[in-house]
């Protein structure tokens, strides 16, 4: 087509300007006249029309673009048919006038020719240099633009890389040489799948062909096992390709992994303690509660957060409990308090509500963690505890009044000792008297039997006098009116002087006495109450052990006494018909007598000397066994100088 609008082109042309310069001019007569110029019209419109008819395709487009071409044919197309048609005019009308000849006419039209496209020659020439200048600074400046560029790609601290349209790299910066471990020169124009196969199909290819195809961003995380690193991606589509910056997160990747696992250790660990563990926001907004929580309320999650789980509470904690509450959000002191949650059985236990802050670098609160213990149990115990101490507090008013009781019988019957003994006692000194009197012969002698009659009735009065003043002690006794002085005593020393006492009474029923006490062993007592109560224990040997043997003895001991510590022990030991099991305490209690039979004392000797033993500081107490004999033990502190050789 552009070969024949060349041609009609040059038809028309040669119409137009053989018109122009008129038949004769040219080569003879005129003789088309009219008909030149419409036909060369015609086929200069036919030519321009075929010539426009596909504007976007062939000479067209060149005429109708921005180019330099474009520029060039529309100016030399105008030079080209209006320059000679003008001047072939003008040349005519010269001709016509006279002016000019043919030949004239010729060679100013090639004159104008040359003239006009050596013009357009330099015309040219300066815009393709104006053209290859710019060219040249365009480039220049598109070269340091790359530069620019790529030093920026290179200083960025993300790896970076560029992938046209066919998946071939054409950019690596230096980091992504370093995390991709390949040498640029080595990837630049190979396709990104070829050389990196494992990431075919994986979220690399699915991500990156998404952008592609979207026109879209992407951004995502994966792991690249032959490299064993955790990538984080951004990739951004263009017309050219793909721009991919990528980073190395595998630290951060591990971190989070183990972060997770301790998370995951965490709520394992909060899930096996038996404490419920719960969290809540600054404003005390329930964020989380543990497993066990929820196991035992029967809760589901949302019931129970937020400030759910006030209706678990029992209706009488629930005004207090927010009281306390509020306080500590108020304040960021730390929260505790005792109520109760309803069990998913309905029933209510008692709780230990706890909760500490935890706060920032700046000091601010940023979360509360808090427990719930469950007291119940020590709730009950305090309850029980309580009830016991109740009935403690019953049975030591009880006791009290007894005692209070039994003070004043006791009280009651010294009063009555005291006064039976002085009632009783005058009138047994004056039969006493009397007898004396009689048994003196002051008044009368008297015959042997009478005599012995009378000697009999003051053996009967000496007897009563005996168990009077045994009452009387056991009256000080018990209404606490003994006097002691208690002073640094030689054990040894006593046995022995309260022994010797006996010996006589002691022989004349066959009783071996003998004492083994330790010289110098030294007790802090009264000497004259150790004297009464060796007196009793030796009486008693003589009483009830007659054929017999008795031995005193007496060591420090540092266990086995009424109290933890170093005791002197003083022992009466003797070989008669022992004590049973069951009545060896009974020996101690007033007007106890084991034998019936016995006419002797009133069995309140042992009573007595319990008593003051005790009083002392220490005890009596009594070892034995039927048919072996017995063993009374009296406990006193050892004296300030045993003590430090102990």
């Amino acid at each position: 087509m552009g070969l024949g609008v060349a041609l009609t082109l040059m038809v028309a042309l040669v119409g137009l300007v053989g018109h122009a310069y008129g038949s004769r001019l040219v080569g003879g007569a005129n003789g088309l006249g009219g008909a030149s110029f419409a036909t060369g019209l015609s086929f200069a419109a036919l030519a321009i029309g075929t010539f426009f008819a596909e504007p976007s395709r062939g000479p067209a487009a060149w005429y109708l673009g921005n180019s330099a071409a474009g520029y060039l044919l529309r100016r030399l197309t105008l030079a080209a048919f209006i320059g000679p048609l003008m001047l072939g005019w003008l040349v005519r009308d010269a001709y016509h006038a006279g002016l000019v000849d043919a030949a004239f006419g010729i060679a100013l039209l090639v004159v104008f020719l040359v003239v006009l496209f050596a013009g357009f020659a330099i015309r040219q020439a300066h815009v393709w240099h104006v053209s290859d200048t710019e060219h040249e600074r365009l480039l220049v400046r598109e070269r340091e633009a790359r530069e620019r560029l790529a030093s920026v790609l290179e200083s960025v601290t993300d790896a970076f890389y560029a992938i046209d349209t066919q998946w071939r790299f054409t950019y690596l910066n230096h980091e992504a040489e370093r995390l991709l471990r390949r040498p640029r020169e080595g990837l630049l124009g190979r396709n990104v799948w070829e050389e990196f196969p494992e990431a075919v199909g994986a979220t690399f290819q699915l991500e990156f062909q998404r952008a592609m195809e979207s026109r879209q961003p992407v951004e995502f995380e994966e792991y690249y096992p032959p490299l064993g690193i955790w990538f984080d991606v951004r990739a951004f589509p263009s017309d050219d390709g793909l721009s991919v910056y990528f980073r190395d997160v595998t630290t951060r990747k591990l971190a989070e992994e183990k972060l997770r696992e301790s998370e995951e250790r965490y709520r394992l660990l909060v899930d096996m303690i038996p404490q419920h563990i719960w969290t809540t926001d600054p404003d005390g907004y329930h964020t989380y509660f543990s497993r066990r929580w929820y196991e035992f309320t029967g809760a589901d999650l949302e019931y129970t957060w937020g400030v759910g789980w006030l209706h678990l509470l029992h209706p009488d904690d629930v005004d207090r409990t927010v009281a306390r509450w509020e306080q500590s959000l108020r304040t960021g002191e730390p929260y505790a308090v005792e109520y109760r949650f309803r069990a998913a059985d309905g029933s209510y236990c008692w709780f230990l509500g706890q909760a500490m802050p935890q706060r920032n670098t700046t000091g601010a609160i940023v979360r509360w963690i808090g427990t719930l213990t469950d007291i119940s149990e020590r709730k009950r115990h305090d309850e029980e505890r309580e009830r016991l101490l109740e009935s403690e507090r019953e049975a030591r008013a009880e006791a009290d009044r007894r005692r209070a009781e039994l003070e004043r019988v006791t009280e009651s019957r010294a009063r009555l000792m005291w006064g039976f003994s002085h009632d009783v006692r005058n009138p047994l000194s004056a039969a006493d008297g009397h007898c004396w009197l009689l048994e003196s012969g002051r008044i009368g002698q008297l015959n042997a039997k009478q005599c012995e009659s009378i000697q009999g009735i003051r053996r009967a009065i000496r007897t009563s006098v005996g168990l009077i003043d045994d009452l009387l002690e056991l009256a000080r006794a018990e209404s606490g009116s003994f006097k002691f002085q208690c002073v640094e005593t030689d054990v040894g020393r006593a046995a022995h002087e309260v022994a010797e006492d006996f010996r006589a009474q002691a022989m004349a029923v066959g009783v071996d006495v003998q004492v083994r006490v330790p010289k110098g062993l030294q007790a802090e007592t009264d000497p004259v109450r150790l004297r009464q109560i060796l007196a009793n224990l030796l009486s008693n040997a003589v009483k009830y052990a007659p054929q017999s043997q008795v031995i005193i003895d007496a060591e420090l001991r540092h266990s086995g006494g009424p109290q933890a510590g170093t005791w002197v022990a003083l022992t009466v030991t003797d070989t008669g018909p022992g004590i049973a099991q069951d009545k060896q305490e009974m020996v101690f209690q007033e007007y106890t007598q084991l034998d019936p039979d016995a006419q002797s004392g009133a069995g309140i000797g042992l009573a007595i000397s319990r008593r003051i033993a005790q009083r002392l500081g220490g005890d009596l107490t009594v070892e034995s066994e039927v048919g072996r004999g017995s063993r009374f033990i009296l406990w006193m502190r050892p004296s300030a100088s045993e003590r430090k050789r102990a």
